[in-house]
């Protein structure tokens, strides 16, 4: 009988084991947070932001996330913690992942034992580094200007670009190797963001990604905003743009195209906008009468009406002007605008031939196309 009891102890034993040893779908180690606090696992909706999906409480400094349901391939998640800014952006499949959550900053945490989050981590450090860099020479750059040193300032911008180019490099080969995992559109999403990368470009990177991860969200809201992009490319037939004149009447891109058309984003609390205007007027004045015409679309917001006008009438801009006065909004849109100056350059049947020409880039392309 006692060999009998000693077999069902031990049976008991292991059983007890089993549960102190039960594997969790993510496991964390949250250092330094009471007892109490909680954990958001979040993931993105379809319009791409963050909402939470699950949450845990930390208890001895550990918490856990089960898995809800079979991924069908990689997914992007962030973790948030109660009393704690920012979050943790990690990658998941369907294998289990350990977290070390740093309470202090998000951001800096880690995941243990993972190929993609490693890759991850290694690109967002190096990413870091870069804005640090960047951020130190635009200073740099700016107290060159002020002091009347324009040969250092040039040396700075030059050593600036190289630290660009590099940074660069190094995260198109990074999203290059890794086209079958999440990392490669989030890669994607910031060179398009910072504008190191025209749509073009992008659309052949993005295509060399794998099915399944152009399927993820992230990689579909890119889609989304390439095909915007390539919309007003060049080559691409202009949207057709609707506004108001400063004397109220509706006027239509298509009523006003010429042999030669610049459709000119703008605004009248733009610096960089109104200090190119005297080379837009020079232009106009010098190519109108050889089939020059100039639409300028003015992003001035709703209170902005009598700036606008006033604007127009002070830069001697004498030619067809349109807002809705509505900001960044759907005029921008239309062209995918989210900076300006941003200007679009079109032949006599509306079809992009140039982008973004300044200063004499436009007159260069103007005798070009209408002689001199």
């Amino acid at each position: 009988m006692k060999y009998l009891f000693f077999f069902l102890s031990i049976i008991a034993i292991n059983q007890c084991n089993s549960v102190q040893k039960e594997t969790h779908y993510i496991e964390g180690n949250a250092s330094g947070v009471a007892n109490g606090m909680r954990v958001y696992l979040n993931e993105l909706d379809e319009k791409g932001r963050t909402q939470v999906m699950d949450t845990s409480i930390v208890m001895e400094e550990s918490f856990y996330f089960d898995q809800k349901e079979k991924l069908a391939g990689e997914e992007i998640r962030f973790i948030t913690l109660d009393g704690s800014e920012g979050n943790f952006v990690l990658l998941v499949n369907n294998e289990p992942l350990k977290v070390e959550l740093r309470k202090d900053s998000l951001i800096k945490s880690t995941v243990i034992g993972s190929k993609p989050n490693h890759e991850l981590k290694k690109f967002k450090e190096r990413q870091s580094s870069y804005v640090t860099t960047s951020k130190k020479f635009q200073g740099e750059r700016v107290a060159a200007l002020r002091n009347g040193d324009n040969a250092q300032a040039a040396a700075v911008v030059n050593k600036w670009t190289t630290a660009e180019n590099e940074f660069k490099t190094y995260a198109i080969r990074t999203m290059s190797d890794n086209s079958s995992s999440i990392i490669a559109p989030m890669i994607l999403g910031e060179l398009l963001q910072n504008k190191f990368l025209d749509a073009t470009t992008s659309r052949n990177y993005y295509n060399e990604f794998d099915t399944h991860i152009k399927e993820s969200i992230m990689a579909q809201r890119i889609d989304a905003f390439l095909k915007k992009a390539e919309s007003v490319a060049i080559g691409a037939k202009a949207p057709e743009l609707e506004g108001t004149n400063p004397e109220g009447k509706v006027i239509k891109l298509s009523e006003v195209l010429g042999k030669v058309t610049l459709v000119d984003f703008w605004a009248s609390w733009c610096g960089p906008c109104r200090r190119e205007n005297p080379n837009v007027v020079d232009a106009y004045n010098k190519y109108h009468s050889k089939g020059f015409n100039i639409l300028s679309v003015s992003l001035d917001r709703p209170n902005g009406e009598k700036a606008w006008k006033d604007a127009i009438i002070k830069d001697k801009m004498n030619w067809n002007h349109i807002s809705r006065l509505m900001y960044f909004g759907p005029l921008a849109k239309l062209y995918n605008v989210s900076a300006i100056p941003a200007t679009f350059l079109l032949d006599e049947n509306g079809v992009i031939i140039a982008t973004n020409l300044r200063g004499q880039q436009l007159h260069n392309k103007l005798e070009e196309l209408l002689g001199s």
